[in-house]
């Protein structure tokens, strides 16, 4: 009788690891066809042969137009350095660009006469100058009061007051300032890009 109850007991041991086996078996299953379900639901992150090859067109493209502007800005610096970039102009026709400035903005002219005005009411970047397209042997025969403008104010620098100057300038819109008399002028103004003094007035 003791030894068919140990049998039961030992038999029923058996049994349970067996099936707890089983059970153990069947949750590792279970986690590997959740973790290949959760692989195969990520995005993959593999370019195709054609978003390869249209990536890289995309990148020569922008290279390319990065390139071109870069050379267009050089051309356009270098011809601003060329005196024979620049028109020499009648007084007529200077006097017609000075009457309305605006409507010939951008052209590049000649200009000569003297520095008018250059200091602290001015600024470090423009001048008040008296100017014609044709060179006068005396200061005061230039008669067009204008202002000129410098991007850099290196430029202008060694420029001071009463200066005669030779300017190779591009046109640009009028300018309204006011006046020491309390009231206000517009006068045309120009961006210069090259400026040599000639002598002092």
């Amino acid at each position: 009788m003791a030894t068919g109850f140990a049998l039961f007991v030992v038999t029923g041991v058996i049994v349970a690891l067996i099936g707890g086996g089983s059970d153990a078996g069947d949750d590792d299953t279970g986690i590997a066809a959740a973790t290949s379900t959760a692989a195969s639901s990520l995005p993959s992150t593999t370019k195709s042969a054609a978003e390869v090859q249209a990536s890289q067109q995309a990148a020569a493209a922008s290279s390319s137009r990065a390139a071109a502007a870069a050379a267009a800005a050089a051309a356009r610096e270098a011809e601003r350095k060329n005196p024979a970039a620049y028109e020499q102009l009648s007084p007529r026709d200077f006097a017609l660009i000075a009457k309305d400035s605006a409507a010939a903005k951008n052209r590049k002219i000649v200009l000569y006469g003297y520095v008018a005005q250059f200091d602290s009411v001015t600024g470090a970047n423009q001048f008040r100058a008296s100017v014609d397209s044709q060179q006068f042997g005396s200061w005061y025969d230039y008669d067009h009061n204008v202002i000129i403008k410098a991007s850099d104010r290196n430029l202008i620098a060694n420029v001071v007051e009463d200066d005669l100057v030779t300017m190779w300038v591009e046109v640009d819109e009028p300018i309204t300032y006011d006046t020491t008399l309390g009231g206000s002028t517009t006068v045309p103004s120009f961006k210069v890009n090259m400026i040599e003094v000639t002598g002092s007035k």
